[in-house]
């Protein structure tokens, strides 16, 4: 089977195989390169825009080929992304692919991918702007994206969702005739490793430096309740203003010589801060299928975090973790407090039973097992 996706380029690849000259990519996208490689009965193709590119690019990666499809580095929001899928159709046409599987709607990826097989087509949801729009900025972009992600979904056939949270999020604004959840899977380097021993005395945070991933409130809770034996590692970027705004509140709450900051984390670095860690403090306000919260459990650590959307689905799911009252800074400290006096990661029968299923369900060959079943029933039935 010959399957197309289109995304977003993941910065693994342009640091590794593209000279880390600048090709675009901005995010790590550890749910594509989680995938790789893919199996033998998969021909897959993944392409990707590429801003102020002069020509197409082609390159083997990890057994997947990724092409590079130059853009406009300016201006396509303008257009609302209408423009996008010419910039794919010429590969599209040489490569004739069984199927065509956008990643995502905060970009073009699921309109192009619907516009390019009206019916051969696959739309994946992982963040859905129409949830997170109150915390988003208001800016032309975003309007522009909210417009994108209807015009996406209006008429999408196939949809799958990396958790029950985003699928039920994106069947309020349309009716596809196929769905299903099917969980992203972890990067080996997760699904491998020795999960944490429960020693580290350092609560985790995984995340983008914003409002919506309650970094404020972590760091809030943490100076109220933590003894002054445990550290604060936060991992993870936003802008200059939001990050200067958190190392203040730091200094702030008198917690500065046992506050860490890293921007980013290769996966084997971000596996290390995970096992020399016990607590993943994670308090979003809104979030689908965090895959940091996935990273944690996988590795051991025990979660905290406000009781909603995604995080409060796996915290459930998995039975590992605690829950505070929705955006109350006073129940998290309860919450953290009560976790760092009880210590429940420590559950030696619990943490084993949580890492067989954990990594069984965020595993690669299951999700390729579910996707392509998937995949063929779009194809087989129209």
């Amino acid at each position: 089977m010959r399957v197309l996706w289109i995304c977003t380029l993941p910065l693994e690849v342009q640091r590794s195989a593209l000279e880390n000259r600048d090709h675009g990519a901005q995010v790590a996208a550890s749910w594509i390169l989680s995938h790789l490689p893919p199996p033998d009965s998969v021909d897959l193709h993944i392409a990707c825009l590429w801003p102020g590119g002069d020509h197409p690019r082609r390159l083997k990666y990890q057994g997947a080929y990724i092409h590079l499809m130059p853009c406009p580095r300016r201006g396509r929001a303008l257009l609302f992304f209408q423009r996008d899928t010419s910039f794919f159709r010429k590969l599209f046409d040489e490569l004739k692919p069984d199927l065509v599987h956008g990643w995502g709607t905060e970009d073009s990826y699921g309109l192009v991918a619907r516009k390019l097989a009206p019916i051969y087509h696959v739309i994946g949801i992982q963040g859905l702007i129409d949830a997170y729009r109150k915390y988003l900025p208001h800016t032309y972009r975003t309007a522009a994206v909210l417009l994108t992600e209807r015009l996406s979904l209006r008429k999408a056939r196939n949809l799958l969702a990396e958790s029950q949270y985003s699928l039920d999020a994106a069947t309020q604004l349309c009716k596809p005739e196929r769905q299903r959840v099917i969980e992203h899977p972890l990067r080996h380097e997760f699904v491998a490793s020795q999960p944490s021993d429960g020693t580290g005395k350092t609560a985790l945070f995984v995340g983008t430096i914003e409002a919506r991933k309650g970094i404020g409130d972590a760091v809030t809770a943490f100076a109220r309740v933590a003894s002054p034996d445990w550290t604060l590692h936060v991992v993870g970027h936003g802008s200059s203003a939001s990050e200067r705004t958190m190392h203040q509140l730091a200094d702030h709450s008198g917690i500065a010589g046992r506050f860490q900051h890293s921007r980013t984390l290769d996966a084997p670095a971000l596996v290390s801060a995970m096992q020399n860690s016990s607590v993943f403090l994670l308090p979003t306000q809104v979030d689908t299928g965090p895959t940091a919260l996935k990273e944690a459990l996988t590795m051991g650590l025990w979660p905290v975090c406000y009781d909603n959307s995604g995080p409060a689905e796996y915290v459930r799911k998995y039975a590992f973790g605690s829950l505070a009252r929705n955006r109350s800074v006073d129940s998290l400290c309860i919450e953290l407090k009560q976790c760092f006096s009880e210590m429940p990661w420590k559950d030696v029968t619990k943490q084993a039973a949580l890492a067989q299923r954990t990594r069984e369900d965020f595993s690669p060959r299951k999700a390729w097992r579910e996707l392509i079943a998937f995949y063929q029933l779009v194809v087989s039935k129209p």
